[in-house]
């Protein structure tokens, strides 16, 4: 059983349960550190983008390449709005991250996300 097995499936709920608070709820329980996001988490797209901008550098450093566990941050549309988190599996990267049109959170090829719905922000470490 891979690690993230067990959240594969978890349903995607605004703000408690978004994309954001996902990846600090592993990093909690797999990477036992605490990020410390913001409470509330903007549920509109913009307003999301938004958020991670202004928040970013108290949370994140950015890394050259993916760290297993750790944030990787998607834009789409032009927008910074989505946070997954990175997994080593099948000798390839996949992203694991509550997804909003899913319903759940999901696992996915990076390569896959990549060609079709989103652009690569960074690969990101959290602050400790």
């Amino acid at each position: 059983m891979h690690w993230t097995d067990k959240y594969i499936g978890q349903p995607y709920v605004p703000e408690s349960g978004d994309c954001a608070a996902f990846a600090e709820r592993v990093a909690r329980e797999y990477l036992g550190i605490t990020p410390g996001l913001p409470d509330a988490h903007e549920v509109k797209l913009r307003a999301q983008a938004a958020q991670i901008r202004a928040h970013q550098a108290e949370f994140v450093e950015q890394m050259p390449a993916p760290t297993e566990g750790h944030p990787v941050l998607l834009r789409s549309r032009g927008d910074l709005f989505h946070i997954g988190v990175m997994t080593f599996l099948a000798n390839e990267w996949w992203v694991v991250h509550a997804d909003q049109s899913f319903g759940a959170v999901v696992r996915q090829r990076l390569r896959d996300m990549l060609r079709v719905d989103y652009k690569l922000e960074g690969y990101f470490r959290w602050k400790t």
